[in-house]
């Protein structure tokens, strides 16, 4: 009970991050006002944890959420609801070149000039949940196959640290997305149809 008193703020966090985790996986737009309170919230439990890599994407997170929301409603072709999509081959290339090489520069920048926890491993899931973010605000559907190897990573990073709140709920996400991946997919078949 002492743990839940002194943890609420993760806790709530939490829970709000695997509602709305499953929103989206339902491409339901309500999931981007349940982020947005999630990623206030992680953020600050974030910085009292010195994962100063996951503050830096918390902030990104935010960022994007308003993107996303917007683009979601507004980003089709006649400024109407996206629609889900692949990711093209020059895409790919960009994205995988880009997030090992920004990895390890934000690695070291966390190695060198702070006193981060785990600054190579947070870094790298803190540049590829930036490429994520980015492609499910774009409704690519392989940021859920991204998310299930970042959630994996967090599972583990946020045990280390005795996050007892978030170690379980990026396991939840990584199962989540293995779900999300397969209702998009399916949803992106009937798409292909119409």
């Amino acid at each position: 009970m002492k743990w839940i008193v002194e943890n609420y703020i993760e806790i709530v966090a939490a829970l709000l991050g695997v509602a709305g985790v499953f929103l989206t996986a339902r491409q339901n737009v309500w999931c981007w006002l349940l982020g947005l309170v999630n990623v206030v919230l992680s953020l600050y439990v974030f910085f009292v944890a010195k994962l100063y890599a996951d503050v830096v994407l918390q902030v990104f997170y935010l960022v994007m959420t308003l993107y996303g929301w917007y683009f979601w409603v507004f980003g089709g072709e006649r400024k109407n609801a996206l629609g889900i999509r692949g990711v093209g081959k020059g895409e790919l290339v960009v994205m995988l070149v880009g997030g090992f090489v920004m990895s390890g520069v934000v690695g070291y920048v966390f190695a060198r000039w702070t006193d981060a926890a785990f600054p190579y491993w947070d870094s790298m899931v803190t540049v590829w949940g930036i490429i994520a973010t980015y492609c499910m605000a774009r409704k690519i559907i392989e940021h859920w196959l991204m998310w299930v190897v970042i959630d994996l990573n967090c599972t583990a990073i946020y045990f280390c640290k005795h996050l007892y709140a978030f170690s379980p709920l990026y396991f939840i996400f990584t199962l989540l997305a293995v779900y999300g991946y397969f209702t998009w997919k399916k949803e992106w078949k009937r798409q292909e149809i119409r």
